[in-house]
């Protein structure tokens, strides 16, 4: 150990060997390896097996290392935990919402559906009455009609019967004669004919006008 107390003397400030102040001061030169070895072996005994035996720790210190980490443990997991708990319990609220609007927009839909339907069958009913109700309507004018021509023929004809034959004009010329016939007919067959237009066009089926309600008309097939 002489080196090492030749490197504090030369060190220290207080030490007699100090030259004077005015002569720079050398520095000491480094140890050799023996010096090195020596210093190590020293440090080597008792010290450095206490210093060993302070980092070892005791059993009971051991169980509280222990312990202590199991508690971090449990909490970091129970924070992890609760993180993904708050996750699980956001992507399900997520969910159920998309699933109600779903429910909710099929429901909508459905019932559109169902009141398109509702109304092209109530289209159809309606047209379908009317059609039939102006049908029966048209059979009663026109069997009323048929009454009508066959009792004034049959009038015509007793009136015929008790005045006697009766022939036209005698100035008017036979070509004359059968003309004036023939008018008398054609207006006749006019005026029926004019008569069943005008039914038909009465049956024709009125257009639907949603949201009112049908009401049938006066004189409609009972």
């Amino acid at each position: 150990m002489a080196w090492l107390a030749t490197y504090l003397e030369s060190v220290d400030p207080e030490a007699p060997s100090r030259g004077s102040p005015g002569v720079p001061e050398r520095p000491p030169p480094p140890p050799s390896a023996a010096g090195w070895a020596e210093f190590l072996n020293a440090s080597g005994g008792a010290r450095g097996e206490s210093a060993v035996a302070l980092l070892t720790l005791s059993d009971q210190e051991q169980h509280e290392l222990y312990e202590a980490a199991r508690l971090v443990q449990g909490a970091f997991r129970k924070y992890r935990g609760r993180r993904l708990k708050e996750q699980q319990e956001m992507a399900a609220a997520v969910i159920q919402r998309c699933y109600r609007k779903y429910k909710q927009l099929t429901w909508i839909a459905l019932k559109f559906a169902l009141y398109q339907r509702m109304t092209q069958a109530a289209i159809l009913i309606q047209s379908k009455f009317r059609s039939y109700a102006e049908q029966k309507r048209f059979q009663r004018r026109r069997r009323a009609a048929v009454l009508i021509q066959q009792r004034y023929r049959s009038h015509r004809e007793h009136q015929r019967l008790q005045q006697g034959p009766r022939a036209p004009p005698a100035s008017l010329p036979p070509r004359l004669r059968g003309t004036f016939l023939t008018i008398k007919q054609d207006q006749a067959a006019r005026k029926i004919m004019r008569f069943l237009r005008r039914c038909r066009h009465r049956s024709a089926p009125r257009p639907f006008r949603p949201g009112h309600a049908f009401l049938p008309r006066r004189g409609d097939a009972t």
